[in-house]
């Protein structure tokens, strides 16, 4: 399993969760891992057998699930902004166990001096670790792990430790408790975990997040929390675009603008223009001209119009495709009508429009059509489809589908753009022969072959 990632919004650095509930920041300076000493042994989270994982809020929570004597340990990893600092990692143990454990939290940097203190843990003069609660021993440099089995049995505390390496800290935690600390994933101070928002809050900030795009409901549960959790890594990739290359950059506006975050798409423009590469040009100019496409925005089309003349000129001297309409149409709105002539002119091949992942099933909009559920799936026959504010070419639009019987009730309303022509509205994956010309309506359609 793939590693699930720890972003935030607002914040620098980041993170991830493997599929153990190992955390490392995405700089890979050190890793921190998690043990459990039960009533048998301890239980090594990265070597058990019997370990699970899941996520909360559409992955805003990582919940790693490990099987212990009389129940479960439970860790919960979530990232956070911490007041203008960089982006923090609370990692949460919990005891659902019947009997009381001890907690090994282990850093894991090789060749960095490692030192613990009452607060936390400091690796290479860098704070990484801090915590509320006293741990009950510590133990830094090779022997450290070996040294936690001591611990357990009553160990004086050693807080003012120092070694390489690693370094190892432990707490006791009885049943239903739960112990917090608080790792960095980027350079500065960390904050306690008790001055940080807990998990209900994060998944709450995060949706509310979710929510400034258009909203989607499919009749399949699956589906629904993969759209949640993909959205809010987009979202999410917003914060680290300095490790995206320039392709998969333009890949993320436009499935940003794509489902309605238009302002967090413009940010990833603005990086895309300020690379000043001439590597991928159709790509660029596709993420340029889907942004205009679907917001009509001049200022950022005057802001963004020489990146856009550099892909073309990329484009030509490559002979790569590109999509000429769009740019023309971007180019007119920026006030370059001597550009888009000259556009023309240059008998370039013109790529198709870009149109895929779950929004070709939702919408097509091209030329003068825009095709409600054109990939509706077999499988939706009978449940409920319903789409708000999803950005079209033409304007916001918004439908849903209902079903009387075997036939599909559609309903729609498009909020058209003043500069843009009237669209036939259609449905051709539910009724192939229906069409209106009316921005807003209700219908119902023939019953599908």
């Amino acid at each position: 399993m793939a590693a699930r990632p720890l972003d935030v919004l607002g914040a620098p650095g980041w993170g991830e969760v493997d599929a153990r509930g190992s955390v490392r920041p995405g700089s890979g300076e050190w890793t921190l891992d998690w043990w459990v000493g039960a009533s048998d042994r301890w239980h090594r989270a990265s070597q058990e057998a019997a370990v699970r994982q899941s996520e909360v809020g559409a992955g805003a929570v990582v919940e790693t699930r490990m099987k212990v004597p009389d129940g479960d340990a439970v860790q919960r990893v979530w990232a956070v902004a911490a007041g203008g600092g960089p982006a923090v990692a609370v990692v949460e143990v919990g005891n659902e166990a019947a009997t009381a454990f001890a907690v090994a939290l282990v850093v894991q940097a090789p060749g960095a001096v490692l030192s613990v203190d009452s607060s936390g843990v400091v690796v290479g003069g860098q704070p990484v670790l801090a915590w509320d609660r006293l741990p009950a021993g510590a133990a830094v440099g090779p022997g450290a792990v070996e040294a936690l089995l001591e611990v357990e049995g009553g160990a004086t505390p050693a807080l003012d430790a120092k070694g390489r390496d690693v370094a190892a800290v432990v707490w006791p935690l009885p049943h239903t408790a739960r112990l917090a600390v608080s790792a960095s994933l980027g350079r500065g101070l960390v904050p306690a975990p008790s001055d940080l928002p807990d998990a209900e809050a994060v998944v709450r900030g995060w949706q509310a997040h979710l929510d400034r795009g258009a909203r989607i409901e499919v009749p399949d549960e699956g589906l629904a929390r993969r759209i949640d959790r993909n959205r809010r890594r987009w979202l999410g990739h917003t914060g680290r675009m300095e490790t995206l290359d320039t392709a998969e950059l333009c890949e993320l506006s436009v499935r940003l603008d794509h489902h309605g975050y238009h302002d967090d798409a413009e940010l990833v423009l603005d990086e895309i223009a300020a690379r000043w590469t001439t590597e991928a040009p159709t790509e660029r100019l596709t993420a340029f001209t889907v942004h205009h496409d679907l917001t009509g925005d001049q200022e950022a089309a005057v802001r963004l119009v020489e990146a856009v003349a550099e892909a073309v000129e990329a484009a030509a001297r490559n002979g790569a495709e590109l999509p000429v309409e769009p740019v023309e149409r971007f180019l007119l709105a920026a006030g370059q009508n001597r550009a888009a002539q000259d556009l023309r002119r240059l008998n370039l091949t013109s790529s198709e429009p870009s149109n895929e992942g779950l929004r070709a099933e939702l919408v097509a909009d091209h030329g003068d059509t825009l095709d409600l559920a054109p990939g509706f799936r077999t499988a939706w026959r009978g449940g409920p489809l319903a789409v708000y504010d999803l950005p079209t070419r033409f304007g916001l639009v918004s439908y849903a589908v209902r079903w009387h019987g075997l036939r599909p009730a559609l309903l729609w309303e498009l909020d058209s753009r003043s500069d843009q022509i009237p669209a036939t509205v259609r449905a051709s994956a539910l009724d192939e022969s229906w069409s209106s010309q009316e921005p807003t309506g209700e219908t119902l359609l023939a019953a599908p072959q």
